[in-house]
Parts: C-alpha cells; structure tokens; sequence
C-alpha cells in the first residue's frame, strides 16, 4: 500500500484518540471516540486522497464535491442521503462514494454497518432508475470504503452465538470472527454490484500494520473501477 494512504489510516486512529482525550478533560469520556467517528472528520485525510486520485485519473478538481450539502443526492425511499464524495461529468454523476469505519464495539456496530452500506446503496440505484438522479443512461459507481481496526476484539467471535430458530444461517458465517464478517460483507456488495467499487483495509495502529485481504477490493480497483465509470461517460461525447 501506498505510504501515503497507510499515514492517512494510521492518522486516523491518532485523530479518534485525540477526540476522546479532549473529551475526557471536559468530563464526557464516553462520547468523545463516538462523537468523533459520528462526524466523519477522522476519515478527512483519506477522502482528501481518494479525491487528488480522481483528479489524477481525469476527472475535473471543480465536478468533485466533498463537503457539507454538495454531497447530498436524492433518495427514492427516503428524501435525502448524504455520501463523502460525489464525482460527475460534465454534470452527470460518475460516482457516488461512501466512507466508513469501525474500530470498537464490534459486537453492536458489525450489523448497523451491514444495514448501511445495503440501504445506502439500493436506494441510491433506485434513485437513478427513477430518474432522480438526472437523465443520465450509465449507472453510477458506487463506491464503497470500509476501514477496520484490527485488534483482539475484532479477531473474535461474537460472545453471543449467532441463532436462527427457523432456518439455519449461511455457513460462511459459522464460527467467523467480526474481520472476517465484514470480510464477507464487503465481497458481497461488490459481487452483487451493490457497490462497483470496493475498497477493505485491516489496521492495526498499536503495530502500525495496514494491510488491504482482498486482492478484489484494494485502493488500486477501487479508483480503477471508477476510473472506468469516468471512461464510459466521455466516450459519449465522442459519437
């Protein structure tokens, strides 16, 4: 992995320790990690970098929006969904993208995080076909990033056995740890095209490891995917 996307994930962990130690002072130690994983600020520096790749790869630094209400595309089941990074094309979007992280609580977080990343997904596709999206005939890519924090908590098992009274579970989740959860996860939004493009990262911050398990789903695929997005699009205005 590129030593700067592995600083910007290392940084990341320093920036959530640094949000519960100002906590902590003011008296509120129990919201200062949840408070500033909520706001998505920690996960700044890697959009930051996500964003100068697709500028690199052809897309215009003035068609890509990375904060506050520029970020917001209409929903088809709800009103509204705001994402980290839109991109467009000549006022088409190319691609809509999704930032997220889990570093605690696994055991509460691992099934919000699976329930997101659906929700999020289809009904952003049910946007675009809806036509909520623009008139646009290429779909969106959808993007995906997942950054989870390897440590004890994250290589167990849930305490709590996995039950289905009525039907047995899908075997691939029998007995797996909470990486490994979201392992599965991940692979399936994008084998489902759910997500086109999908980037997983394992960090260990106390080792200073960063490591990407899945040679489907590096940073490299990840812009590549959406690089191809973008190629589709200006193909269009060559006819």
């Amino acid at each position: 992995m590129r030593s700067d996307l592995r600083q910007a994930i290392l940084g990341m962990y320093e920036a959530l320790d640094h949000a519960e130690e100002l906590q902590a002072r003011r008296g509120h130690s129990d919201q200062g990690r949840r408070s500033a994983v909520t706001s998505g600020k920690h996960l700044d520096p890697v959009a930051a970098i996500i964003k100068d790749d697709l500028i690199r790869v052809g897309f215009s630094e003035d068609e890509i929006y990375d904060n506050g209400r520029s970020c917001t595309l209409p929903g088809w089941f709800r009103p509204t969904k705001d994402w980290d990074l839109l991109a467009f094309d000549r006022g088409e979007l190319v691609s809509a993208i999704e930032l997220k992280s889990i570093s605690s609580s696994f055991g509460n977080n691992a099934n919000n995080r699976a329930e997101e990343s659906i929700g999020s997904a289809v009904d952003a596709l049910e946007a675009y076909e809806e036509r909520l999206l623009g008139d646009c005939n290429i779909r969106p890519v959808m993007g995906y990033v997942m950054i989870v924090r390897d440590c004890a908590s994250s290589r167990s098992r849930s305490s709590r056995p996995v039950r289905s009274p009525h039907f047995p579970i899908d075997q691939a989740f029998v007995g797996a740890s909470y990486l490994q959860r979201f392992h599965i996860l991940c692979e399936r939004l994008r084998r489902k095209s759910l997500y086109d493009a999908v980037w997983l990262v394992f960090a260990d911050p106390d080792s200073e490891t960063v490591f990407e398990p899945d040679r489907s789903m590096t940073y490299d695929m990840f812009i590549g995917n959406i690089k191809m997005g973008l190629d589709l699009h200006k193909r269009q205005w060559l006819r």
